[in-house]
């Protein structure tokens, strides 16, 4: 069948490979955005942002590219992913332990065998937050690369019973490729404090049971008192990782909407996006 496309956009655009180094750094903080934004708060996530499906707008918006691999994340899913980006850029290894679990990554009850020719047997929250926090605080990049995350969950995965259902392989695919790009064009970026703000904002906004149990904990006292050194955290997150300014985070919440809603309207094969 012919193609089809949500809008044609003739010379309106340069990939990567034709933009500054200032340019690059723009496009890829938008990408990042927007990918986050899409998968903490619309769900709907282009899926494949390699150098080809993006471009940086003559107008100065993000343009993605092609729709024909999207992932679809449930709301429990945002929430728990929201909660795994926080967790790792405050070094809490067992509250990301407790996300792995909340997106079916990590089953119940955890599984672990001393061997790896052995069988799985019962294994705990603790020692897997041990593991994590020996391996990710040696390792380059721990908490700042999600390449550095994949690589640690591909070596406890040996004694770790780990799933991988299929919205966690493509997110995975995701975040690795747009890490990619980005370090092209900076090779300090750091994906997770990129995304931090949407993570907050998802927080602060659960459409699920647990996610407003979670929020209540996080806030709230066991008397019902506001946790005031917790809020002011929040607010410390939300400064520190948004250093372009607003303007860019309400470009980025307009690529997502909108990739999100022309995917949808248009079905898996799809042209280009704002």
């Amino acid at each position: 069948p012919p193609p089809q496309t949500i809008r044609f956009l003739p010379n309106s655009g340069r990939h990567l490979s034709d933009l500054s180094r200032e340019e690059g750094t723009r496009m890829t903080n938008m990408a990042v955005d927007a990918v986050t934004a899409s998968l903490v708060l619309t769900g709907f996530v282009h899926a494949d942002p390699h150098e080809g499906n993006i471009m940086l707008g003559d107008d100065g918006r993000l343009y993605f590219l092609d729709f024909g691999l999207m992932s679809e994340v449930r709301a429990e899913i945002m929430e728990a992913f929201a909660y795994g980006i926080q967790c790792v850029l405050n070094k809490d290894w067992r509250g990301l332990v407790t996300a792995f679990v909340q997106t079916g990554f990590v089953g119940t009850p955890i599984e672990y065998r001393e061997d790896t020719t052995g069988e799985f047997g019962s294994g705990s929250p603790e020692a897997m937050a041990a593991e994590l926090e020996e391996r990710m605080e040696s390792v380059p990049g721990g908490t700042s690369r999600f390449g550095a995350l994949s690589t640690v969950l591909f070596d406890m995965g040996n004694q770790w019973r780990m799933y991988t259902p299929p919205y966690i392989i493509l997110l995975i695919r995701t975040f690795l490729t747009l890490e990619g790009i980005a370090g092209q064009v900076d090779p300090n970026f750091n994906i997770y404090e990129v995304s931090l703000p949407w993570a907050v904002r998802r927080a602060l906004s659960p459409s699920t049971s647990a996610g407003e149990e979670a929020l209540r904990g996080a806030l709230l006292a066991s008397d019902n008192t506001l946790r005031w050194d917790r809020v002011n955290e929040l607010i410390e997150q939300q400064q520190l990782a948004a250093p372009a300014g607003e303007q860019q985070a309400v470009e980025a919440e307009g690529a997502a909407e909108g990739a999100s809603a022309a995917a949808a309207a248009e079905g898996p094969v799809g042209g280009a996006a704002t």
